[in-house]
C-alpha cells in the first residue's frame, strides 16, 4: 500500500511517465524504498482506475507514444491525509531484517566465519555510505524546498549505514573477546556458498 504514496509523492513534484517514475525511484529514493518497474506500472493503472492520477497520451513520431501521469485532487488529498497521520505503534516496532536473522544464528558456524560475515556487512555499509555522500554532493549542492525531503532521507541513510558499520565493529569485538575466553563454539565449521 505504501508504494502508491511513494508514487503520488514523486508525481506531486511534476507529471511523469511510468518510465520516469521508475527512474526517480532509483535516483531519488533508492536509499529507503525500492520497487520493480512492473510493480510501479501495475500500481499506476490501479491508481488511475481509482481516480488518484490521470494519464495523458503523448503522440510521438520517432518513438512509441507515451503516457504522462499527473496527480488528481483525490490523489493529493489521500497523500496529505496519509502524510499527516500519526504512525501506528506496529509501524514503529515493525522490523524484518534477514541480516539480523542470520546474525541470530551465528552460533551455528565457526567464530572466524562469524567475524568474516560481520566484516563483509561492515564493508558493504561503509561503501553504501560513501555512495550516498557522493550522491548528496552532486544532487543536493544548493538545497531548495523540493529537495528538503531528499536531504533528510539521504542523511538518514548515511547515519543508518554508519550505525550498521559501527554495530558490526562492536559485534566483532564482542566475538573476539569471547574467542579469547574460549566461550564460543570454535569447532563447528560450515562451508559458505557465498550468499
Amino acid at each position: 500500500m505504501s508504494l502508491r504514496y511513494a508514487i503520488l509523492g514523486l508525481l506531486s513534484k511534476e507529471p511523469a511517465t511510468g518510465y520516469s517514475v521508475t527512474r526517480e525511484f532509483k535516483y531519488r529514493i533508492t536509499h529507503f524504498w525500492s520497487a520493480h518497474h512492473t510493480q510501479i506500472y501495475r500500481e499506476l493503472v490501479k491508481m488511475e482506475a481509482e481516480g488518484l492520477v490521470r494519464s495523458k497520451t503523448i503522440r510521438q513520431s520517432d518513438f512509441p507514444d507515451k503516457k504522462v501521469y499527473a496527480v488528481e485532487e483525490k490523489g493529493m488529498t489521500l497523500l496529505l491525509h496519509w502524510l499527516l497521520q500519526t504512525p501506528e505503534k506496529k509501524e514503529t516496532l515493525s522490523m524484518k531484517d534477514p541480516r539480523l536473522l542470520r546474525v541470530s544464528l551465528l552460533h551455528l558456524i565457526d567464530i572466524d566465519q562469524s567475524m568474516a560475515y560481520l566484516a563483509s556487512y561492515r564493508d558493504q555499509h561503509k561503501s553504501a555510505q560513501k555512495e550516498i555522500k557522493e550522491w548528496q554532493s552532486v544532487h543536493l549542492e544548493s538545497l531548495n524546498n523540493e529537495q528538503f525531503g531528499e536531504y533528510l532521507t539521504s542523511e538518514f541513510a548515511i547515519r543508518y549505514m554508519e550505525m550498521w558499520s559501527d554495530w558490526c565493529e562492536w559485534a566483532t569485538s564482542v566475538l573476539k573477546e569471547y574467542k579469547k575466553k574460549g566461550d564460543l563454539n570454535e569447532t563447528q565449521h560450515v562451508e559458505s556458498d557465498g550468499s
